[in-house]
């Protein structure tokens, strides 16, 4: 029971702290499980999995991030003006990249490091330019909640939470963007990746140090939870060194898991 109204009151305050983003992120979710349904209608695959896998999971990732954005934002005791169009461009931008993702999986293309021709590269460019503003304002948006921590421990932690995530998301998505894709040795293919994740378990895979990183804004304040500062702080040092230890994992060719 308490875990249920734990959640509950999550999404309560997801939708008091931005209803723009809660709204979005239903939306992004119904946008999931249509995406992870369309398989049954359309067959197509791109690296081995269904087209639609992608949009489906980035449906999910900022849906995700949405309700922690609001959910941390309702810990705020005064929204200044700036939190109010950081959640503007949040919006904006998610929806920017998920029109272009679904866009090209629509055409059975990849939407990442597509650059066949001219307009192609440009709109990668675009995209990118998007997806970075997204990890900018949210670890703005933490940053201002940090400001503000004032002894709290769980404000503290979702603030530091969204900085460390914005800040692990960003480099491993940099270094992500100069490549031509995400795999480092091992089959070109996600048709033998790892369950719901698909990372490589044949060679190295670039997404895992990115998905560890970015999800450091999720376990922090799960680790204020405990009550103990000591905790938050140890879990955002094992964001860190796990963050680095597989990204180092990747570029030297090694699977988080072999199979």
């Amino acid at each position: 029971m308490k875990r249920t109204y734990a959640i509950t009151e999550f999404f309560k305050a997801a939708r008091r702290g931005s209803p723009l983003l809660y709204w979005s992120a239903i939306v992004m979710l119904v946008g999931s499980i249509a995406c992870h349904a369309m398989p049954l209608f359309d067959p197509r695959l791109f690296n081995g999995v269904s087209v639609w896998e992608k949009p489906a999971k980035f449906f999910m990732s900022l849906a995700v991030l949405g309700l922690t954005i609001g959910w941390a934002v309702s810990l705020l005791q005064e929204k200044a003006r700036g939190v109010l169009v950081s959640t503007r461009i949040l919006f904006l931008a998610g929806w920017i990249e998920m029109a272009y993702i679904v866009f090209r999986a629509g055409r059975g293309e990849g939407s990442h490091f597509y650059t066949a021709t001219p307009l192609a590269a440009i709109l990668y460019s675009i995209m990118g330019v998007f997806a970075l503003s997204l990890t900018a304002f949210s670890g703005f948006i933490g940053w201002r909640i940090w400001q503000s921590r004032d002894g709290y421990l769980m404000r503290e932690a979702a603030g530091l939470g969204l900085i460390l995530g914005a800040l692990l998301a960003t480099l491993t998505a940099g270094y992500l963007s100069s490549m031509q894709g995400h795999w480092i040795g091992g089959d070109q293919t996600d048709a033998t990746g790892l369950g719901f994740f698909h990372w490589s378990t044949t060679g190295g895979d670039l997404r895992v140090s990115h998905f560890i990183g970015l999800h450091a804004m999720q376990f922090l304040p799960l680790a204020a939870m405990s009550g103990d500062k000591r905790v938050v702080y140890g879990v955002g040092l094992i964001c860190i060194l796990a963050t680095v230890a597989t990204f180092v994992m990747a570029i030297n060719g090694m699977p988080l898991l072999r199979a």
